[in-house]
């Protein structure tokens, strides 16, 4: 009997050491789901934005949004938004939401919930905003803007529009969906909840 369990615990320790990586990671994402201020979560995600392995770490924080942990959700959606948030982050958001619509309308959702302006008011700046930029050549958006741009065409039942899109190609697809544009802009209230 105690050889049995001494075998378990053997093959136990060595499979931890196999899976230390990703169990470390998984620890890092339980932390940010768990903290109880969106001081501590921020101070997580910017942990995980400077791992060693950053592209792995930024992969699991994308992968783990919408499955469940609204706490987590909550906190790595505000954090987008952050100064602190680096634009890895950002993109590696956007193609992930732009590529599975449920996220994609979670995440205009989340868009109107924390919206200080009215909805119609403030996908009205957004669109002033975009005219502006899109008239000169030489300027692009961020990484950040391209969210913004994701949620417009989601809430404007243009959501198709948000697949793959870059700083790099916004204007074209910005310029397709001023062409079918609602003559009315959303102005639905402001959901009661960050997430449907």
């Amino acid at each position: 009997m105690l050889a049995i369990l001494l075998l378990a615990l053997v093959s136990l320790a060595v499979w931890c050491y196999l899976c230390r990586e990703p169990l470390r990671r998984q620890w890092l994402l339980y932390r940010i789901g768990a903290a109880v201020t969106s001081r501590e979560a921020e101070a997580e995600i910017v942990r995980c934005e400077t791992d060693p392995d950053p592209n792995a770490m930024i992969g699991d924080l994308v992968d783990k949004w919408g499955t469940g942990n609204h706490q987590f959700d909550l906190h790595l959606a505000s954090h987008l938004d952050a100064p602190s948030c680096g634009d890895s982050l950002r993109q590696a958001f956007a193609e992930e939401i732009g590529g599975r619509p449920e996220l994609l309308q979670r995440w205009a959702h989340f868009w109107s919930w924390r919206s200080p302006l009215p909805l119609d008011e403030q996908t009205a700046s957004v669109v002033t905003y975009l005219d502006t930029v899109a008239a000169d050549p030489s300027r692009t958006i961020t990484w950040r803007e391209v969210l913004d741009v994701q949620a417009l065409f989601e809430l404007t039942g243009r959501g198709e529009l948000a697949r793959g899109l870059s700083p790099s190609d916004w204007r074209d697809r910005y310029r397709e969906w001023q062409r079918r544009r609602p003559a009315k802009l959303p102005n639905h209230p402001r959901p009661k909840t960050p997430f449907p």
